[in-house]
């Protein structure tokens, strides 16, 4: 009977170790197959106003001021492109933990929130109501069994964490 041989092979420059001919990649990096998100950068936060006044005081001396908020409205979480529910679920949640633990899914700021103040001589103050959000950019992609991606998707994401006044000149 014949006897089985298997022969060594060898790469790079003489003196290199030898490379198993079955198993050529014993340390190859091995990744889950699937779509992955990753935020790359934390973005300027913006508030979504629902309320806008100002008061403006042409007096010579400083005048009080108070300003209530007269219309209410919702900030929900979203993404600027179209993904499976699960993902953007993932987007949401890595936002959560990595950015901001206080974001929730939708945020409704109140009618009745008030805010006071002084305002300057000769000047106007002006005020806006609404949900502050946190802003995210990224990108999606299929990661394959090898760790390389595919093609990347960019997307900006969004989520309210808190109801603000804004109070400015």
């Amino acid at each position: 009977m014949g006897a089985l041989t298997i022969t060594a092979l060898s790469t790079g420059p003489a003196g290199a170790a030898s490379v198993d001919p079955l198993d050529p990649q014993p340390q190859a990096e091995h990744c889950q197959p699937g779509t992955r998100a990753v935020i790359s950068s934390n973005t300027a936060n913006t508030l979504d106003v629902k309320y806008r006044t100002s008061v403006t005081n042409d007096n010579d001396v400083t005048q009080n001021f108070k300003f209530i908020s007269k219309k209410s409205g919702t900030t929900t979480y979203g993404l600027s492109i179209t993904v499976s529910t699960e993902l953007k679920a993932g987007i949401f949640g890595k936002i959560a933990a990595e950015i901001n633990g206080t974001v929730e899914k939708s945020k409704t700021a109140e009618t009745g929130e008030e805010v006071w103040g002084t305002v300057k001589p000769h000047s106007t103050i002006k005020g806006d109501y609404g949900n502050w959000k946190e802003n995210v950019s990224g990108w999606t992609a299929y990661q394959y069994s090898n760790c390389s991606y595919g093609s990347k998707t960019y997307f900006n994401a969004w989520a309210p964490y808190r109801t603000n006044w804004r109070i400015y000149y």
